[in-house]
């Protein structure tokens, strides 16, 4: 018990510390900062303290482990601010040194280019250190906040320890009571360092803060006094290419090494079937990235070449602009790669982790663990590469950026000349970012050597308007097109007006279709684009559109067959007349009557059809003559014959024909056959009046009689023989179909 009586006492006689005889208000009353010398007698009382607690037995006094291990955390926390006391004044020094670095350059203009990016890599330094420190200060508030609430509760606790010993409340173990008071001043003063510590890093941040700013402010106000008086002659440009081409040189040699290992690799696998799958996948890795990284030094040479054109005062402001587009869309494509970079790279340290672990539980088999160990070695290969890469990455990011800057498009104007240039730069920016605006996206898969590669197209306004453009002006061409080779068809082929007009639509449209493919083709548009419609373009063809699509497949049969054509005379249903057009939907016939009928393609298909003019212009055509009884049936035939004969419209061959066709209840039937043909000089029906009357005077003019009442039976292609009464008495039959 004599160790625990003389710890209080210790713990009294640290200055600046809880002791047990001050007051809760003495204790509250503000103390100036302990010196360097009061921080080490501190520590030094602790120090012999915590000697002592450690000399202690364990068990032997109440609540030890605990003390002891409260006891080493307060003195390890006084070190520490004794550490930090020490420091202080290196830090004041080491921020003027770092102000004192930044020199203006010497000399007059125009500096070098890389004397001004010696000053941006300063200043970015300087900014990243500003960026680093100005996070950490947040998290800092917290922590104080925190720390403020923990020392609240450990002075309460040792208040109410205190309390407790001076009431001396009865049937309570004294040593008991006493351990946990002085386990309560420890706690206590370990509170109050937790609290000093914490709030020295946030001073010593906030000094490095305000020391940072004076230099940070040096460093961008040389840069923009320098920045229109660099230059970048051709000698140092050539040195830098030479660089970057050595490096390139490297990587080679490194890559031809590393596909040596790999196919040696690959040819031990396929002869031994030994199983080095992850070794050859992770050398595999390690090529495309060695490949990425010589891309990115191809690119930096490009940049750099690109830096010298952006530093002449003589670039115009167009020109200007549209490279800073250019660095602005490889600037997103390199943030996007970095992202890129580093989830791949959680993945490959995750592997290398796990290959380690497996490595580790192998050291009984020699065999297995030399394999795995080169997998591992590959692996870390595949680390160190995507290292380089991200570095590389970086590295070409700040190249643009700067280039970028180099541009000098952030400066305002100088006069009313270049605010209408920058004004006319801007619509015109405003306009291409309307032009090139993407309304939608199509996907395109392709085979390429038995691989399934899938490519994205983006449909622009551009695009849209540029197809419909070129469409309009490829419509206009196959209607030319169309009729100047309908005029040279027509040359050598003789053909009528309305054979021409329909061979001459046809013609039209199928230019038409092969002008739409040609025009997605030149404006990068896949059919695929149009997939989205698909839904409704199959609900339109299966109702509103199945028609139109009927009729003009019918179209293309009917041009194709070749059985109903221009200048043919049909009959189809009611409808009967000369074939004007074949179009694509319907066919055009127009009738004896003059009137014209629209008549769908599908029609011609699917009823009968007769077709008069057919394979031959030669029709058929019959004359009913009923002669009394008792009358010279021969004779009458052959007066019958003879007016046929003599008539110009009537072929002489076939010839014409008398036949006794019938004995009526009244008359004896004479039947007239005579053939004509399509488009004469006279129709059909005036044919037969002619013949008519020819027959009535040569009958009367032979002394033979027409008897009464009279039938007249016709015959034409379209139906059977058809009876009609020309008596009055008589009801005349609805005819089948027109006769022409």
């Amino acid at each position: 018990m004599v160790a625990t009586a003389s710890t209080p006492a210790v713990a009294q006689a640290i200055p600046g510390l809880p002791s047990l005889g001050r007051a809760p208000a003495a204790a509250a009353a503000p103390t100036a900062e302990p010196t360097a010398e009061e921080l080490l007698a501190r520590l030094d009382a602790a120090r012999a303290e915590h000697r002592q607690l450690l000399a202690q037995p364990d068990g032997s006094a109440p609540l030890l482990a605990q003390r002891q291990l409260a006891s080493a955390r307060r003195l390890v926390l006084l070190t520490a601010r004794v550490d930090a006391l020490r420091t202080r004044s290196a830090v004041g020094k080491s921020s003027e040194s770092l102000a004192a670095e930044v020199t203006p350059l010497a000399g007059p203009p125009p500096y070098s280019l890389l004397e001004v990016d010696r000053l941006r890599d300063q200043l970015e330094t300087l900014t990243n250190q500003q960026t680093a420190l100005q996070l950490p200060l947040k998290s800092l508030d917290a922590s104080i906040e925190s720390d403020l609430r923990a020392r609240d509760d450990a002075s309460v606790n040792l208040r109410l320890r205190r309390e407790s010993i001076a009431r001396r409340i009865p049937g309570g173990d004294p040593g008991t009571a006493q351990a946990e008071l002085e386990l309560a001043e420890i706690t206590s003063q370990e509170a109050e360092l937790e609290l000093v510590q914490t709030d020295e890093a946030r001073r010593q941040a906030r000094d490095k803060l305000a020391a940072l700013s004076e230099p940070i402010a040096q460093l961008q106000a040389e840069i923009e006094r320098v920045r229109t008086q660099v230059q970048l002659d051709e000698a140092t440009l050539r040195k830098l290419l030479a660089g970057i081409a050595a490096e390139r040189k490297q990587l080679g040699t490194e890559e031809a090494r590393l596909a040596e290992r790999l196919a040696r690799r690959e040819s031990e696998t396929t002869g031994s079937g030994a199983f080095r799958g992850p070794e050859v996948e992770a050398l595999s890795q390690t090529m495309r990235t060695l490949g990425t990284l010589e891309s990115l030094l191809r690119t930096a040479e490009v940049l750099w070449q690109n830096r010298q054109k952006a530093i002449d005062p003589h670039l115009d402001a167009g020109q200007r602009y549209a490279m800073a587009e250019k660095l602005d869309q490889g600037l997103r494509l390199m943030q996007e790669r970095r992202r890129r970079l580093a989830e791949e790279d959680r993945l490959v340290r995750a592997d290398l982790r796990r290959q380690q672990a497996y490595l580790l539980n192998l050291a009984g088999d020699p065999i297995a663990s030399a394999r795995e160990r080169r997998v591992l070695e590959a692996l870390q290969l595949q680390s160190d590469a995507r290292e380089r890469l991200s570095d590389g990455i970086d590295r070409l990011s700040v190249l643009a950026i700067r280039t970028r800057s180099d541009l000098g498009l952030g400066a305002p104007p100088s006069d009313a000349g270049e605010w209408l240039n920058r004004v006319g730069v801007g619509l015109s920016r405003a306009l291409a970012a309307v032009w090139h605006y993407e309304i939608f996206s199509a996907t395109e898969t392709r085979q390429i050597d038995g691989r399934a590669v899938t490519v994205d197209y983006g449909v622009t306004v551009g695009k849209s308007v540029g197809a419909l453009v070129m469409l309009a002006l490829g419509y206009w061409f196959a209607g030319w097109l169309s009729r100047a080779v309908i005029r040279l068809i027509g040359t050598r082929v003789e053909f009528s007006p309305q054979q021409a007009r329909v061979l001459s639509r046809w013609v039209n449209s199928i230019l038409v279709l092969a002008v739409l493919l040609l025009v997605l083709k030149l404006a990068r548009i896949p059919l695929t684009a149009f997939a989205f419609l698909g839904g409704a373009l199959a609900i339109g063809v299966g109702f509103g559109a199945q028609n139109v699509i009927k009729n003009l497949i019918s179209g293309v049969i009917i041009l194709f067959e070749r059985k109903i054509r221009v200048g043919d005379i049909v009959s189809i249903g009611g409808v009967a007349g000369t074939v004007l057009n074949v179009d694509l939907r319907a066919t055009t016939v127009r009738g004896f009557d003059g009137i014209d009928a629209i008549v769908p393609n599908s029609n011609l298909l699917e009823n009968q059809i007769s077709n008069w003019s057919g394979g031959s212009p030669d029709i058929r055509r019959a004359i009913v003559v009923g002669v009394a009884y008792g009358s010279d049936m021969r004779k009458a035939a052959q007066v019958i014959t003879d007016c046929a004969a003599v008539h110009a419209s009537v072929l002489k061959q076939p010839a014409p024909e008398a036949l006794f066709s019938d004995f009526g209840s009244d008359n004896l039937a004479l039947t007239l056959l005579y053939w004509t043909r399509l488009g004469g000089a006279r129709g059909g029906p005036s044919v037969d009046s002619d013949l008519r009357f020819a027959i009535a005077d040569a009958l009367k003019a032979a002394g033979i009689g027409i008897a009464f009442p009279q039938r007249d039976v016709h015959f034409d292609m379209a139906g059977p023989l058809r009876v009609e009464l020309s008596g009055a008495a008589a009801p005349a039959p609805t005819p089948r179909g027109p006769q022409p």
